[in-house]
C-alpha cells in the first residue's frame, strides 16, 4: 500500500515453521464498510492452523497477491503448488 509516498508492506509472523508449511490466505469485504481483510494461517501438518494478524485494505483497493520467501542466508523455499478458491 502506498505510505508516505513509498510502498510499505505489512508484515505479521503467523506460525512455526516446519520442513513443510502450509500457507493459508483468507481474503473477505467486511459488508460494513467495503473494506478488504486478508488473514494468513500456516499448518505444519496440513490439518492444525495457526492464524495470524490481520491486513486491511481501503474499500476499492486492487488487491493482488504473490510469494516471496524471505527466510534469511541459507534458506531455501519451494512452492509445491499454488491454488486460488472462489466461495
Amino acid at each position: 500500500m502506498p505510505y508516505a509516498g513509498r510502498i510499505a508492506y505489512g508484515g505479521t509472523i503467523v506460525g512455526p515453521p516446519a520442513e513443510t508449511t502450509w500457507l493459508r490466505l483468507v481474503h473477505r469485504v467486511d459488508p460494513r464498510d467495503g473494506e478488504h481483510e486478508l488473514r494468513a494461517a500456516t499448518s505444519r501438518d496440513g490439518r492444525e492452523w495457526v492464524h495470524g494478524g490481520v491486513w486491511t485494505l481501503p474499500a476499492g483497493a486492487d488487491v493482488r497477491v504473490g510469494l516471496v520467501s524471505m527466510g534469511g542466508a541459507g534458506a531455501t523455499a519451494r512452492f509445491g503448488y499454488f491454488r486460488l478458491h472462489r466461495r
